[in-house]
């Protein structure tokens, strides 16, 4: 099994986003024993390293873990439902203690009741993360399965079998990040109506504007990466929807719930499944919304805990800007009034950091000779070309563009209308860039990775499961994607 996990030798790799330490931190300690037994997992994955951008497990541990998912998949059918309605009402929580968590007046808190808010955080944080890798066998599973089930229907030649195929993995219904875009484009064709100044609206237009900033903001802040929308981007993504050649009509009726409805239709009508496809296809649907729903609650707690956070660093006489950066033990820390690390020992986690975790239990990295170290131990093997395959989880045309790298958020301001983003992934808060974007390509992802899923709302085409995407296209490279194969060229090198 491949997918977003690939094997290395020993290892099974992972591309791996560099998220602020205190998150990776929580998220390294939710798969101890103890975790891993309480949501239901007999194989645990307790041991890991992560090293420039990338996630290294024993293939061993990774391997059993997988094996585990697979045949709870093949032997009981209703432990995917099982699974999804614990993650959702998990995520739920969670989600509702961030909107709790943004109406704290945390200077009026004491230190002793950050910390209690602080455990009841975590421990929410830990049952989703434990849980959370099980969702790359899932959908290599399911889009397997779609296919078997397909093929006698109509033959892999047909047209719309891969349409059919990426329909079948839409989430059943509606989520947040679909929902701001949605809403977002109805707002901007409201303004060309209105004829408003963007740069001087009526009060009318302003209430809308805050409406939809006080819904929706949280997502841009992605997990501790940016900053909350802003008033100022969200206008420049009204500007940039209005110089889409499709037109605010067109984009508003391809982002709607109706629209998802009708294909999800369509695609019944075409084949007119049997009740065992039916059912496989309802649960394929229901993971992909699953996926993408708990990273919104990440991303909702993540956002209503920021407001604590910033009141720890300014109780301590930390810059804010930094509070992320700490380790989970020097959030209790500074809680405790223990000395927070100093400018220089802060500086050096921003050149580079590493972690590596024996028993769910973490170690930073940040010498750069302890560093080297590791890279000597752990590689990524890469062979290099002009070509690689992937899989097309929206389809289009023949797409030409310009490459630019965005391996996390603070890249992502590269990206010009036409160019081709190349990520490993993606998450809610790349959306402003897939807007503009012509093509995207991911190193890793499923049919219900947030690439998927948000390209085809967007309309974007999209390849995903590139492996060493990332890793052998450059910035400025000119790059041609076929939109229908999966392939992408590499026809021009960018100068040096």
């Amino acid at each position: 099994m491949a997918g977003a996990v690939i094997r290395s030798g020993e290892w099974r790799i992972k591309p791996s986003g560099k998220l602020p330490i205190f998150l990776r931190f929580m998220i390294n300690s939710s798969f101890s024993h103890e975790i891993a037994n309480q949501v239901g997992f007999k194989n645990h994955i307790v041991n890991r390293v992560y090293l420039n951008h990338m996630m290294y497990w024993p293939a061993k541990e990774y391997d059993a873990f997988e094996t585990e998912i697979i045949n709870n998949l093949k032997q009981d059918n209703y432990w995917l439902d099982n699974y999804c309605n614990r993650e959702l009402k998990n995520s739920e929580e969670l989600y509702n203690l961030g909107l709790k968590l943004q109406k704290t007046d945390w200077s009026k808190k004491s230190n002793l009741e950050m910390k209690k808010t602080l455990d009841s955080l975590l421990n929410k944080y830990k049952l989703l993360s434990c849980s959370w890798y099980a969702q790359y066998p899932i959908d290599i599973y399911y889009e397997d399965r779609i296919e078997e089930f397909l093929l006698k229907y109509i033959k892999i030649s047909n047209s719309d079998f891969r349409k059919l195929v990426l329909i079948f993995t839409d989430p059943k219904e509606m989520t947040e990040v679909a929902e701001e875009r949605w809403k977002l484009i109805t707002i901007a064709n409201k303004f060309k109506k209105n004829k408003e100044d963007l740069n001087n609206l009526s009060k009318s237009a302003d209430n809308d504007l805050n409406n939809h900033l006080d819904r929706f903001a949280y997502i841009n802040r992605g997990l501790a990466t940016s900053k909350p929308y802003t008033r100022q981007d969200i206008i420049d993504r009204i500007k940039e929807s209005l110089h889409s050649k499709e037109g605010l009509n067109k984009l508003i009726n391809n982002s709607s719930p109706e629209k998802v409805k009708e294909d999800y239709n369509w695609a019944l009508s075409q084949i007119k499944p049997e009740a065992d496809f039916k059912r496989t296809i309802e649960q394929a649907r229901l993971h992909s919304y699953t996926r993408n729903r708990r990273v919104e609650a990440f991303f909702r707690a993540d956002f209503g805990a920021s407001f604590m956070y910033h009141e720890i660093a300014r109780r301590n006489k930390f810059n804010e800007d930094w509070v992320m950066e700490l380790s989970v033990e020097e959030m209790y820390g500074a809680l405790d009034g223990k000395i927070l690390p100093d400018k220089t020992e802060m500086q050096r986690r921003f050149t580079n950091y590493a972690m590596v975790v024996e028993d769910a239990k973490t170690k930073l990295v940040v010498d750069p000779k302890e560093i080297k170290k590791l890279e000597e131990k752990y590689s990524v093997e890469i062979v290099d070309s002009n070509e690689l395959q992937g899989k097309m989880a929206s389809l289009g045309g023949i797409i030409r563009g310009r490459a630019k790298i965005c391996l996390d958020k603070k890249d992502i301001g590269k990206i010009e209308r036409g160019d081709i983003l190349v990520a490993q992934f993606t998450t809610p808060d790349f959306v402003p860039a897939m807007e503009k974007a012509a093509a995207i390509v991911a190193d890793q992802g499923g049919l219900s990775s947030h690439a998927a899923i948000v390209s085809r709302e967007l309309g974007v085409p999209c390849v995903i499961d590139t492996k060493n995407g990332t890793r052998i296209i450059k910035d400025n490279d000119l790059l041609e994607i076929n939109a229908q194969t999966g392939l992408v060229k590499i026809l021009e090198r960018a100068k040096e």
